[in-house]
């Protein structure tokens, strides 16, 4: 299916309401929607850790010292990415669309196509968030069972225990195989009949070139190590960058109360577009500045996908003004108090669904 229909607002009052009050805080206060100084000294903070932890591999003298450099570079990278690459994907890094199309380019340098990103996750999972077989970013292999009609396997009994060390290659599958096959697809849900350019072709094998290049192959040339520890260490980086991303992934959309809606034969869906964007999306650990700071507001989860044409900057205050509306309006918001509550829901349903014909969870509206 192509095409999806939501439903008519049912409460038109309280989306009017929210969208009043998020504008008045941005007109009273007289500030841009888009980034501003402090998304921009982020990023360059971010930047700049990713350049001293690389240059670090080049005066590494022990095998530990070579592998925290590798390791902090994992963890950063995946930091970067969501401070910086994933708003200019959404242009509101900054004003200039320029500008965010000249940082989308950072998940390239990363080792991820920046082009499959933005066709991926804001033409495909923003439109269709948690629909199975229509939201990219929930479209997994048959190893893992997410959502209760899905084929139940004898080996998804097990799926609790051996998702979380699946999960290690995560990255490491993005930058080998996961970008060759998106973008050898002529689909992408959301953007039917695709035509890739040649030169989101040549960037992508150019982008993993390099950072197999700079990543591996140069200090192995230059740098007293053996050929195998640079190989290790480049492949712990990635793990620290897949626990990195896959928790903050997780713990957004699929998490034990996690809903996934369908359309019907015709279809359409059973909520409408903001009611399904709250039911489908879970915040966490949205009280803890760290957090939000190193993840780019990614734990602000829910007003990211109300107002995706928002910098995570301002996701704080969004996320009370959400919270006092949703009180008000007696409308559900899902949160979780901290990181690893959300975590371990998300560990919760892998093993709710390692169990054949459990009903899906539903919440009460």
């Amino acid at each position: 299916m192509e095409q999806i229909i939501y439903k008519k607002e049912e409460n038109k009052v309280f989306i009017k309401e929210l969208h009043q009050r998020v504008n008045q805080y941005f007109n009273s206060n007289s500030i841009s929607k888009k980034g501003n100084y402090l998304s921009y000294t982020k990023a360059i903070f971010f930047f700049g850790i990713i350049f001293t932890s690389y240059s670090a591999i080049w005066f590494s003298d022990t095998l530990f010292s070579l592998f925290l450099a590798y390791g902090l570079s994992g963890v950063f990278s995946i930091f970067l990415a969501l401070n910086v690459a994933h708003d200019a994907a959404h242009d509101t890094f900054s004003n200039n669309k320029k500008i965010n199309n000249l940082f989308l380019y950072t998940f390239d340098l990363l080792g991820a196509s920046g082009y499959m990103w933005k066709l991926k996750h804001v033409h495909s999972h923003h439109v269709h968030v948690n629909i199975p077989a229509m939201d990219a970013d929930i479209s997994q292999g048959k190893i893992i069972r997410l959502f209760n009609k899905s084929v139940f396997w004898s080996i998804h009994k097990y799926q609790h225990i051996y998702m979380p060390f699946i999960y290690l290659f995560y990255t490491l599958n993005w930058l080998l195989y996961r970008d060759f096959k998106d973008h050898f697809q002529n689909c992408v849900s959301g953007k039917p009949n695709l035509i890739h350019s040649k030169k989101s072709l040549l960037i992508l094998f150019a982008g993993k070139i390099l950072y197999i290049f700079f990543w591996i192959i140069l200090p192995m040339i230059l740098i007293p190590f053996s050929w195998y520890q640079f190989i290790l260490g480049f492949i712990f980086m990635q793990f620290c960058a897949s626990i990195t991303v896959t928790t903050v992934l997780a713990s957004a959309h699929v998490g034990e109360f996690a809903q996934f809606p369908e359309p019907n034969k015709k279809g359409e869906m059973p909520y409408s577009w903001a009611l399904h964007q709250i039911l489908t999306t879970t915040d966490f650990a949205t009280s803890n500045p760290f957090i939000t700071h190193l993840y780019g507001g990614f734990n602000h989860h829910v007003v990211h996908h109300l107002f995706p044409s928002i910098n995570h900057i301002h996701y704080p205050v969004l996320t009370d003004i959400l919270k006092n509306t949703c009180d008000e309006y007696d409308v559900p918001y899902q949160r979780n108090p901290s990181l690893w509550s959300a975590i371990k829901s998300h560990w919760n349903l892998l093993r709710i669904r390692s169990k054949n014909n459990i009903p899906p969870q539903i919440l009460e509206i």
